[in-house]
Parts: structure tokens; sequence; C-alpha cells
């Protein structure tokens, strides 16, 4: 992006506002109200504009040498910091080097957010001359911006010729069977797909394209409409030992997915008392639950990008092309709901594929959680890509008999939110839930350790108990100030190293000060004594 002298000098006769920023800025960028992640993600929370280096807000042009020689690398690094491309202009005025920055506007119902300096400003926006964090209102209008829905427009020449017939029989029998009305089954294809809200008057929408178009018509008009599958025994390993790809209508192609994928599956059996019970490495409705999703909320309108699933007895692993939805992050997709592709999303709800505004995270989730394989993981994700992967291996299988003892003992059911938390707990992670906390304390599933703030919470001992883990269960714990105070005494006792350190070494899952304070109390207490000097002195039993 080029700018010209008189689009410059135009720049400098205009006021800083929303979208323009000027910056002193002669040798660094030294801001205490923000840095220049900040500046950058606040404007582009606005509504874009510029930020220029080198010149002073009374328009002055000093000049700058910030980023000399390497400003052409600065939209890369502020990609990585804020995932949005922002143009690095180099211009000089009167022989005065400035560096202009182009700063797109978010993307559609997304928020930018900056890594700041000293991480300022999470979600930083301009107030008046200065930064500020972005308040609950404008957050609520970036994230309910209307984003066009891809699978609702038409697909250009698109007829019912180009339906595939196999196609739409299947669409009509899940339909039929979903909402119970067997007379679906006699629609002809037009009105099929008009009461599926996959055509209209004027013409074929995408979202009838993706579930029923014949398989040349969908290479011709949406090839990205590609899901990719390969299976490695070792997931380390960079080559593939099966591949299979996909590029015709998802109603005719699901159950195949499932199929290949299945033909690998591996059964883990454990033991129940007198039983036998088993747990598959790939469950078969968080499976098709994370296909349905890949396929009803991926952006459909970047191009060459396909699904991509990767499969190994350590995970199964999907990627779908394009960010979360708006108003969905990492931390709240759990509980929060909504889609991008609406019209497609609603067909997908008519023929019993998915709710339509559910992600399907939460049954993904819990179905990890009491199967012992812990935490499904979206750390990956980012603005590009959603990046799903499903552990298939049992972590704890004793956890899942203690969870299904517990349920069959007190005659309760537990909430997702709840298996979730109390996973979190088994993690050692901290909760956010105390209500869910009370509940677990006063049924006997947890316990404390600790006072006040350093209060921790972990599984009852009756679950190490159960399973012959009694001494993790002490060791997780802790020993309390007077089983420590004794182990202390008696190492003193039996004349063996006592220097400070030694015993610091020996205790390392106590605090140096509660041991300095112990022996302090043991020697107010006339049963030991420290000889030597500070620093190379000991301890000695009286």
């Amino acid at each position: 992006m080029k700018t010209t002298l008189e689009q410059f000098e135009d720049l400098l006769k205009r006021p800083e506002d929303i979208d323009l920023e000027f910056k002193t800025a002669k040798n660094s960028f030294d801001d205490s109200h923000g840095s220049l992640n900040d500046y950058c993600a606040a404007i582009s929370n606005g509504r874009g504009g510029k930020l220029i280096l080198g010149v002073s807000n009374d328009k002055r042009v000093h000049g700058t040498t910030i980023f000399q020689g390497t400003h052409t690398q600065q939209s890369h690094k502020l990609w990585e910091h804020l995932k949005i491309h922002i143009d690095v202009e180099e211009f000089f005025y009167k022989e005065n080097r400035v560096l202009i920055f182009h700063i797109p506007k978010h993307p559609a119902g997304m928020r930018v957010k900056s890594g700041g300096k000293g991480d300022k400003f999470t979600y930083p926006i301009r107030r008046g001359e200065s930064l500020g964090e972005m308040d609950d209102h404008k957050t609520l209008e970036i994230l309910t911006e209307a984003q066009p829905d891809f699978t609702s427009s038409i697909v250009p020449g698109l007829t019912v010729e180009d339906m595939d017939a196999v196609a739409i029989e299947n669409l009509k029998q899940k339909w039929a069977k979903e909402s119970v009305r067997a007379d679906f089954l006699a629609f002809n294809t037009e009105k099929a797909l008009r009461n599926l809200g996959l055509m209209t008057a004027h013409g074929i929408t995408y979202a009838g394209l993706i579930l029923a178009g014949k398989a040349e018509v969908i290479t011709e008009h949406l090839p990205d409409a590609e899901i990719i599958f390969e299976w490695r025994h070792d997931p380390k390993q960079t080559h593939d030992d099966f591949r299979k790809n996909w590029r015709a209508p998802f109603v005719n192609i699901d159950d195949e997915i499932w199929k290949v994928i299945n033909d690998r599956n591996i059964r883990i059996p454990f033991q129940d008392g007198f039983f036998q019970r088993e747990v598959w490495a790939f469950d078969e409705k968080s499976i098709r639950e994370a296909l349905h999703n890949a396929v009803m909320h991926r952006d459909y309108s970047l191009k060459g990008k396909s699904i991509f699933i990767k499969a190994s007895p350590q995970e199964f692993f999907i990627e779908s092309p394009g960010g979360l939805p708006a108003g969905i992050t990492i931390e709240n997709i759990l509980f929060e709901k909504a889609w991008r592709n609406r019209a497609l999303a609603e067909a997908f709800e008519k023929i019993g594929f998915a709710e339509r505004a559910s992600q399907g995270m939460d049954d993904i989730f819990e179905q990890s959680i009491r199967d012992g394989k812990g935490f499904p993981d979206l750390s990956k994700s980012d603005d590009r890509s959603v990046q799903l992967s499903i552990p298939a291996q049992v972590k704890d299988r004793d956890f899942i008999l203690y969870l299904e003892r517990v349920i069959s003992e007190k005659q309760i059911s537990l909430s997702f939110q709840e298996i979730y938390e109390l996973e979190k707990i088994r993690e050692h992670q901290k909760t956010s839930r105390p209500e869910f906390k009370d509940k677990f304390l006063k049924m006997g599933m947890i316990e404390s350790t600790g006072k006040g703030r350093g209060t921790k919470y972990i599984l009852a001992r009756r679950y190490y108990e159960t399973v012959g883990k009694s001494s993790k269960h002490t060791r997780i714990k802790g020993l309390s100030r007077e089983q420590l105070k004794l182990l202390i005494w008696n190492h003193i006792k039996e004349g063996k190293s006592s220097k400070r350190e030694d015993l610091t070494g020996g205790f390392e899952e106590c605090k140096p000060g509660d041991i300095s304070n112990i022996l302090q109390e043991l020697r107010r207490e006339g049963k030991v004594k420290f000889h030597g000097s500070k620093k190379s002195g000991y301890w000695k039993a009286v």
C-alpha cells in the first residue's frame, strides 16, 4: 500500500480520531498508556485506520529511526500477536522518515486481542485521545455484528438436475424419520429442497449443494467442500499409513466416514469386579458430533482449505477452516451456542444431524471425561481454523469406576458442568464454580487441603483407597504441621545431616519458611540446638 504526498499532507491536516493516531516515536515506541500492539488493536477494534510514527501531536514531522531496516518484518510480528494483517509502510516527507501502519477494521463479529506491553490491555479501544479497555456495550456491539451466511446464498446456474438422486432420497429418509412424517418421502426433489430451506425462488443454495449436490458439481462450484482423512499407527510419523478424500454430497458420505474411522477403532477392556467393561478409542457419538460441527460451522468462503482429520491409536484430530463463530471463544465454547452457517445448520437440525445452535462440544467433553480420557484439547485453534483433539487412550480407568459408583450409591445424576468441574479437580486444575465444590464436599467426593487462599481441592481419600493408591492421596494432600514437625524431630534425633538446606531438600513439598518456623519451635522447646556459623552450621538434638 503506497501513500502519495497529497494523501499524507491530507492526513496531517486531520485531527487525531478513532481511526488516526500520531506518535513522535523518534527512536522507540515508549508510551506509558499502551504498547504498539495496543494501539494497533484499538484502531482495529474501532473502524480501522492508520497509526503514524515520526509525527508529534502538533503535526510536526520529526522522523523516526524505529524499526530501521526491519520495518518489513513488522507485519509478520503484528500478525503473530494480533492475528490481523497490517501493512507497514516506510514514507519519506521532506527527507524525514515516518512509518505508516495501515490497520484494517476487525473481522466481522470478532474483537482483536492485544498481547500488550505488560498485558496492559486485553481488548483495547480508543477513548478520546487515549486507550482504554473495551466495555461490555462495545463488546456486545462487535460480537453481534451481522455476518453474511455463505450457505444461504444461491449457487449461480444450479438446478434440480444437478442434485444427486441418492442424496435427495437420503435427505428425505432422515428428515421423515426425525420429524416422524412419512409423507415427506413422497415429496419430489424441488419440494423437498424448498421445505428443507435448501432452495428458494431464486435457486439452490450452497447449503443444498453441500448436502445433496452431485460430486462433479461440488467440484465445479465448491471444491473446498472436501474432507481428508489420514490414519497413522504412530502419530509422530510424517507419512500416513492410510489416506482417503471425499468430495461428495455430505448426506451420502456421513456414514462412510464413520465406517472408515470405526474400522480402525480399538477396544479398551478393563475389569470391574467380576465384570469386564470396555471403552472404545473412538466414541461414535463424539466423532460424529465433531465431524458434523466441522462441516456445519466451517468458513466456506476460505479458498484452498479443506476439513482435515488425522487419527491414530492415541487421538482423533479434526481441523475445520475458519475461526470460531462470532461470540464463541475457547473459554466459553462449552457453554455458549452460536452458528456461522444458519441455512446449513437449520437443515442439519431438520435431518437429525445436530441441534441448530449447538456447538456439541459439551457432549464431546462429557463423554471423554466419563471414559476416563481426560479433557479434549482446543488450544491450537485460532482465527484461521478450529482444531479439536479428542484423546483415544484411557488415562484413568479407576476414575470411571469411582464416578459410576458414587452416582449409583448416592442415587444422583451429575450435570455436564459438574462432571467438568470434577475432572478439573482430578487434574489438579483451578475450579470456577464454588457451588459445585460445596456439593462435592457434602457428598464426600472431594476434600480440601490448606487454608485461606492456599486452599486446594482433591478427590476424596475414598477414591485413592478404592484404587489402592492411599499413599498417593497422602502425597497430594500433604502432611499436617504436627506430622511434619514429628518427622523433622525424628530426623534430627537420629543424627542425620541436619543443615537447613538438607532439611529443605528432604521435605521439598513444604515451604522453607515453614521448616524454619518448626526448627525455631523445637529450639524453644529445648529439643534442638544450632551449632556453628549461620552459613555452615547444623541442627543437633539436645
